[in-house]
């Protein structure tokens, strides 16, 4: 396979009367008009050159064509990848009133994914191949077209052919599933995966529907959490099975993408072509416990892992809740809302570890505070006074707002705290040692960062101010 700037040089080679800077004026023209965003410069140029009357060194079936490098228009592809996604076959009305057959996969090559949809003539010799989540296969003779997103759609007809893939040394170049499966990423925009892990924190839930064309779907969903305790919802439409999921054990859920909510969040979302595949049980957490505090119901301990991030614990009723500096063994029998519930005998236990760091290596320095969101520890000193104002929200109502400027011996930074939780800021003069649990960073509108309380936010006070 030839590179873009050697298939430049090529063209120019064939066209003298076109100067370098009209050719890339000619692909940036083409990606904006023709690929909708999706077509590579590489993908452009061919496009171009064929407008043009040339005729490039297309790939050929002994080059494989890296998926990222598709274009709407190649023919004669041959892709190598792993495949991501099986689909049940479907039927078609064809134009002259009969009925055809295709299926759809999902394909990827470790950095990039692609649609594939084999027509009825490639079919019968697919369906030999057992093709199943991760099977290696050669992809010859596909043509490329625009599918229903915009993007690159590989379709395999009666000239091209699919085979399962044992060239050692081609296969060392593919990844496996396993190797690009993602621990549950944060989630910020609509966007595919091929595949997210992460610890089942809710019983699952099936039920069936009726669409509006009158045919019959369903749904299976269940929440994911990560190690910190961040949950979020899965739901696979039409799932193609419904694993016996328990809380606690590990999954991995591919071919999904997340989608926003109705209520402004963000959940992971699948299909017929996603496979929900049942891990070992998540394993034990051992924590330094940073607080603990108590309610009618429940008590709430605030631990800290050796990652120095913080995790919230609930523990139940008849259990006893470890003391402030204990080291605890937490197998939680839920995950929800972020929090760690501890209910049953087994889920949390003393541990006695002294290579375990105590609490005060498992501070974080303010130079150190970078990932948003993740819940810290830090030891500073109040550097402004506790003050807390009403502010003007965007919808036009108020809302309380504490804000303090703390320190430590690597920066500064402001302290804000929200509503209800702005009195725990309220009288704290400059010079007092604070020690902050729980509490994370945030960007603001203006690109600057804060670190803020949440609601279960330890303020403690080391000393009164000297």
């Amino acid at each position: 396979m030839y590179d873009f700037e050697t298939l430049v040089g090529e063209l120019l080679q064939q066209k003298p009367e076109l100067n370098r800077d009209e050719l890339m004026r000619r692909v940036e023209d083409k990606k904006r008009t023709v690929g909708a965003g999706y077509l590579t410069d590489q993908g452009a140029l061919f496009l171009v050159a064929g407008e043009l009357g040339a005729s490039l060194r297309k790939e050929s079936a002994s080059s494989d064509l890296a998926i990222k490098d598709l274009y709407i228009g190649a023919n004669d592809v041959t892709v190598v990848a792993r495949v991501l996604a099986v689909y049940p076959e479907s039927i078609f009305n064809k134009k002259d009133g009969g009925q055809g057959r295709y299926r759809r996969f999902v394909l990827f090559d470790g950095k990039s994914s692609v649609k594939m949809t084999a027509w009825e003539e490639a079919l019968g010799e697919i369906g030999k191949l057992g093709l199943e989540l991760d099977s290696p296969v050669r992809v010859r003779g596909a043509y490329v077209k625009q599918g229903l997103d915009g993007k690159p759609n590989l379709n395999l007809g009666k000239r091209g052919t699919m085979e399962r893939l044992d060239d050692e040394k081609v296969l060392a170049r593919l990844q496996s599933i396993s190797a690009v499966a993602q621990k549950l990423p944060s989630l910020t925009k609509e966007e595919p995966f091929e595949a997210i892990e992460g610890v089942v924190s809710s019983e699952p839930r099936y039920s069936e529907f009726v669409r509006s064309d009158g045919s019959a779907g369903s749904l299976f969903q269940f929440g994911v959490a990560d190690d910190g305790g961040k949950e979020v919802r899965v739901v696979v439409w039409s799932p193609a099975s419904r694993p016996d999921l328990r809380r606690g054990e590990k999954v991995r859920v591919t071919n999904v993408r997340a989608r926003r909510s109705n209520n402004g969040g963000f959940e992971i979302h699948g299909d017929a072509g996603s496979a929900i595949l049942v891990g070992e049980p998540a394993a034990k957490s051992a924590l330094r416990v940073a607080s603990t505090s108590s309610t009618q119901s429940a008590k709430l301990v605030l631990g800290v892992g050796k990652d120095k991030k913080v995790r919230f614990l609930e523990v139940g009723v008849g259990l006893e809740a470890p003391a402030r500096g204990e080291l605890v063994e937490v197998l939680p029998d839920e995950v929800a809302e972020g929090v760690m519930r501890c209910r049953g005998a087994g889920s949390l236990r003393i541990l006695v570890d002294d290579a375990f760091p105590g609490l005060d290596a498992l501070m974080t320095k303010l130079q150190e505070v970078k990932e948003e969101d993740s819940q810290i520890m830090v030891e500073v000193i109040a550097l402004s006074h506790g003050t807390v104002d009403d502010v003007q929200l965007k919808d036009g109502t108020t809302a309380k707002k504490g804000e303090l400027v703390i320190g430590d011996d690597t920066g500064d930074i402001k302290l804000v705290a929200w509503r209800d939780l702005s009195g725990r800021l309220s009288g704290i003069q400059p010079g007092e040692r604070l020690r902050l649990v729980g509490v994370s960073i945030k960007s603001t509108k203006t690109g600057g960062r804060v670190l803020q309380l949440s609601a279960f936010s330890v303020v403690e006070r080391i000393r009164e101010r000297s």
